[in-house]
Order: C-alpha cells, then structure tokens, then sequence
C-alpha cells in the first residue's frame, strides 16, 4: 500500500470540491494526473460508474467504489496481474480547525502486487502522489 497525506488550511467541503472538478484539475495540477473523466452524465459519482483517467505515462477506466462525504475511491483494471483500489479521503484537522487531513492511497492486490511498496517499484507513485496533494493544497488554500 502506498499511502501519502497533508494538511490542507481550507475546509473538507472546500477540498472536496476543488478535488471532485475534475474537468479543470490540469488549471492547478500539471503533474501525473492529465485528466479524469466521467463516462456517464446521468450521476456520473455514483458507485459502479466509470471514469476515463488519462495519467502522464498511462491511461485507463476505472469503476467508482465509493462515494460518501470523507471518501472517494476507484478501482483500476489489472495490468500485468496487479490492480490497485485508489482512494481519496478527505478529513477534518484535529490540529487545525476547519482544516483537512487530506489522504490518498493506492491499495495493491494481485500475483505480484508486493512490488508496489513505497521503497520498491512504489517509490515514484509515492512521489507523484505528494505532487498532486501539494498542488490540491496549493490551490484550496488560494484566494
């Protein structure tokens, strides 16, 4: 499991809300992540939906697992015998008021999901994750 998190100054609602607009995530992150995008209009956060997600080196569609106000979470299509469960959870500060503890993870299953430890093969889908919290934190914590 890959797990990476940061304090945000802005409220969970706040950064749930930069976070789930997707169609404008490029205007504040220029990293991994290009673009996400839902393949149905009608409820496209509903569970069981998919989502196109078009990463730096890699794209795929994923099928929404969860949706509830502290969680939003996909599951990805195996590649070469792993597939990961990739969540977002946003969080009120117990340090800050009206803060958030922003979390995302990526949890490995499959034949050889052990190399995707953050000190193995993980270790740049670490790095990306921190990337795109700061850029997330930069941007809700904007005027």
């Amino acid at each position: 499991m890959i797990t990476t998190q940061i304090e945000i100054h802005a409220s969970p609602e706040s950064v749930r809300r930069v976070l789930l607009d997707f169609p404008n995530i490029s205007e504040w992150h220029t990293g991994f992540v290009k673009s996400i995008t839902p393949l149905d209009t009608n409820n496209p956060f509903a569970v069981g939906k998919k989502l196109h997600c078009v990463m730096k080196d890699f794209e795929f569609d994923s099928i929404i697992t969860e949706n509830s106000p502290n969680k939003f979470a996909w599951q990805g299509p195996p590649v070469m015998t792993v597939s990961g469960l990739h969540s977002f959870l946003v969080e009120p500060s117990k340090s800050h008021p009206g803060g958030t503890i922003f979390t995302q993870m990526e949890e490995y299953s499959g034949g050889i999901s052990f190399l995707m430890q953050p000190w193995l093969l993980g270790k740049p889908i670490k790095g990306q994750f921190e990337e795109f919290n700061m850029d997330l934190k930069k941007k809700c914590e904007s005027p």
